[in-house]
């Protein structure tokens, strides 16, 4: 039986099953990106790789990446054939009947997809705040010159997990200049997606400030226009844009919210799940042994949405769980 859900405006059918998905005790915690041609790439649950799937959802190939969590993924531009990839280098895995921490330094990745290969790798900045703690990057985008911006090719770089600032590189890798928020009158806690948008004739960076339960609205250049959501959003973690200029946000708690392109809420898919209500060891379960276990997700409801991106129409969201999950939403 086909599963229908509305978000604001939108009728959507929900499929589960779309992707050739692994099945694994691997604890999923990626994002999601859809290539011109249709091909859609999501991390593997085991962090060390790229999947690689037909718009049909057949699994075309993996690219071995050496990511300990490939978590942030986002289009090089839009007609390239390869992907930026944040890697936080932290990653929950599998050791025994229950699941260990892994740490090592984060990296931020430019992969080829038609060569299934890395092609280069921008490097933490030698700044003081890193004398103690290496980066831990949440996310990448970057922003090509023309189509609404005349500076050069940039590319920015989110250390969501570790010093909550944003760092923006030359299309060599050179380190330009680090932002922390300061100028929207909050720093930024936790900067967990970044991505480009078109506005009138400008471009524009998207910030999902997520323990400030914000996005923030800044230009190509990293200047602070606005900020929208903090009177609705709990946990912000990932931003996508419909062709309409709608803007989608996936909450970890639970849910995805719609906003205009002026940033007006206009609804939600599911509800924020409140602190007092979350099951042990979310958002997985305890187990029979006591151990972490993956729990029943259900048909159009969601666990712990973290990644997003729009495709041929239709909206993918991934799941910050163990064995992950992939949701197709398309327009009925």
């Amino acid at each position: 039986m086909q599963t229908v859900v509305e978000l604001a405006h939108l009728a959507l059918k929900w499929d589960q099953t779309s992707l050739e998905y692994p099945d694994t005790r691997q604890w999923a915690h990626h994002d999601v990106a859809a290539l011109a041609d249709g091909r859609i790439v999501t991390g593997h649950p085991d962090g060390t790789s790229l999947l690689v799937f037909s718009p049909d959802g057949r699994r075309l190939g993996t690219v071995s990446t050496g990511t300990v969590e490939l978590h942030g993924i986002a289009n090089d531009g839009p007609e390239g054939d390869s992907l930026w990839a944040a890697d936080p280098g932290h990653k929950r895995t599998p050791a025994g009947p229950d699941y260990d921490k892994l740490q090592h330094p984060g990296r931020i990745l430019n992969i080829s997809l038609s060569g299934m290969a890395v092609l280069g790798e921008l490097h933490q900045p030698d700044l003081e705040i890193y004398q103690h703690k290496a980066w831990s990057p949440t996310a990448v985008v970057r922003i090509h010159s023309g189509n609404g911006h005349n500076g050069p090719d940039t590319v920015w770089v989110s250390d969501g997990y570790g010093q909550s600032v944003l760092h923006q590189f030359s299309s060599d890798g050179t380190y330009l200049r680090t932002i922390d928020g300061k100028d929207s009158g909050l720093a930024f806690k936790t900067p967990h997606a970044i991505i480009t948008r078109r506005r009138s004739d400008t471009t524009e960076l998207l910030v999902a400030d997520r323990s400030n339960r914000r996005i923030v609205v800044l230009s190509a250049d990293g200047d602070f226009i606005r900020a929208f959501g903090a009177d609705c959003l709990t946990s912000p973690s990932g931003i996508a844009a419909l062709d309409d200029g709608t803007i989608l946000v996936t909450e970890l708690f639970g849910s995805v919210v719609a906003f205009s392109e002026a940033g007006d809420l206009l609804g939600w898919l599911g509800s924020p799940l409140p602190a007092e209500k979350r099951r042990p060891r979310w958002p997985n379960q305890v187990g029979a042994l006591g151990n972490t276990v993956r729990p029943a997700l259900v048909a159009g409801r969601f666990n712990s949405p973290h990644g997003i991106c729009v495709t041929g129409g239709a909206v993918l969201v991934t799941e910050w769980v163990i064995g992950g999950r992939v949701v197709r939403l398309a327009p009925v």
